[in-house]
């Protein structure tokens, strides 16, 4: 290989929203670089024009192999139920992986950890694997202690030595912790693997970080929302335009991500909760996959979006939301502590309301709360939706929103608003030229390069 030749990295994203959109933007990133070039693999349903990035498509395993329906290339578009025979069917993809590999020999594999199998592929070629989480420094901190205390055996516990002291709850650890087959395929390749890229900043969670780049190969290149959007046209969206004519920070954004599924007594308690408050609010409903769709009709209340119609808005379907956060009319973010939602709340310096539903969500409302005070509960406790019922009230929805909108939380909401700007000008000093996450950048591009001039020198 040329050693004067750019750096070629190869991506290859978990064919899931909240995975899929950080890995593009980190394939931008990357590619931003002087001598890097970049490509993405994917399926032809889940087909993006990147610039300059190349996009490879690759087959998605058959539906007679995988048991999916076709055209169920997104956990977007699988329902619930089919959760694990999707993840079982990413095991299909090694061997066109593999196949790939051999053609382009880049210099590197970035790849989602859902896809274990390919730290082993790539070592078979000589190839470092870099492992993509899709989660922060201090979960994956967080849950690596948890297991080392495996298996817990109280409702509640603390784990020690933590440099916070957060309370978690057996009921809201990670799905993933009850399929020990799948945590040992993830641990063993995760020892194989080069390293990790994490989607942070350091001043974000700066013990976590520490922690992680202390025991761990790791490089944070976050928040990649700000660092390869920005200056990418905004895209256009009615409700961008409505939020402009709002008064600066007197709306609430409400949206819980692309995979979270409430059944109909919780959406009518949103709804009602939010028309009680008689705030202003954005609400983002998400149109469920297959089995999982849930008819209008059993939760809409009758002439509810006729009654709030001037200060409220529901939004069916996908909206931009980095562009939504952004705008000044936001001043405060309902949201399912997904790890890009979270981020994308700190790069906009909104403050958090936390609602937590699943994967690794109650243990990212700890680091918003507890350690980064940039957040409020929505509820006191442990509480997790379970079945048909509503978890949370109409009148708790309302009074929580009153509090932080309206006014209504003194000293204490006040803290948390001004402590979400100062996250918001931390994360774009760690992207400009001379912070944390442009210089790990800079700093994994040169290992790699080094890494390449030396085999080079080598012969390999």
């Amino acid at each position: 290989m040329d050693p004067g030749q750019n750096l070629h990295l190869l991506f290859f994203p978990l064919m899931s929203p909240g995975h899929f959109i950080p890995m593009v933007d980190m394939a931008r990133l990357f590619a931003s670089r002087p001598n890097v070039h970049c490509s993405l693999v994917t399926t032809p349903a889940n087909t993006i024009s990147i610039p300059g990035v190349d996009v490879i498509t690759i087959p998605f395993p058959d539906p007679t192999i995988t048991g999916l329906a076709p055209g169920q290339e997104n956990l977007a578009n699988v329902p619930t139920s089919d959760f694990n025979t999707f993840v079982t069917a990413l095991f299909h993809f090694r061997d066109p992986i593999a196949a790939l590999l051999r053609e382009l020999r880049p210099d590197a594999l970035i790849s989602d950890s859902l896809f274990p199998w390919s730290a082993a592929t790539a070592d078979e070629l000589h190839i470092p694997r870099i492992i993509f989480h899709g989660a922060g420094a201090f979960p994956l901190f967080v849950t690596s202690k948890v297991l080392s205390h495996f298996p817990i055996q109280t409702p509640s516990f603390t784990i020690p030595g933590l440099p916070h002291d957060i309370q978690l709850h057996k009921d809201g650890l990670p799905e993933l912790f009850a399929n020990f087959q799948m945590l040992q395929l993830l641990g063993e390749a995760e020892a194989a693997s080069y390293g990790v890229v994490i989607n942070t900043f350091r001043d974000m969670e700066p013990s976590y970080v520490d922690y992680y780049k202390n025991n761990h190969r790791a490089w944070c290149v976050g928040p990649l929302s700000l660092c390869s959007r920005e200056g990418r046209r905004e895209e256009a969206h009615e409700v961008l335009s409505w939020l402009d004519l709002q008064p600066e920070g007197s709306v609430i954004y409400v949206c819980f991500g692309s995979l979270c599924h409430f059944p109909p007594a919780q959406l009518r308690e949103i709804a009602v909760g939010l028309e009680k408050s008689g705030e202003r609010f954005v609400w983002v409903v998400r149109r469920e996959a297959g089995e999982d769709e849930v008819k209008e009709e059993e939760w809409m209340p009758e002439g509810f979006e006729e009654r709030v119609k001037g200060r409220g808005v529901v939004v069916r379907g996908w909206v931009p939301q980095v562009s939504v956060l952004r705008r000044a009319a936001v001043g405060w973010f309902v949201t399912h502590c997904g790890w890009n939602s979270v981020q994308e709340g700190a790069v906009a310096g909104v403050g958090l309301v936390t609602w937590p539903l699943f994967h690794e969500q109650f243990i990212n409302q700890e680091l918003v709360v507890e350690v980064m005070g940039m957040g409020v509960r929505m509820w006191e406790g442990f509480r997790r939706i379970k079945g048909e019922e509503a978890a949370v009230k109409a009148e708790e929805i309302a009074g929580v929103v009153k509090r932080v909108v309206g006014g209504g939380g003194g000293e204490e909401v006040e803290r948390v608003k001004k402590r979400a700007k100062e996250y918001g000008e931390m994360a774009k000093k760690a992207v400009e030229v001379g912070g944390s996450t442009y210089e790990d950048v800079g700093s994994l591009v040169e290992e790699l390069v080094a890494r390449r001039r030396e085999r080079s020198v080598a012969g390999a």
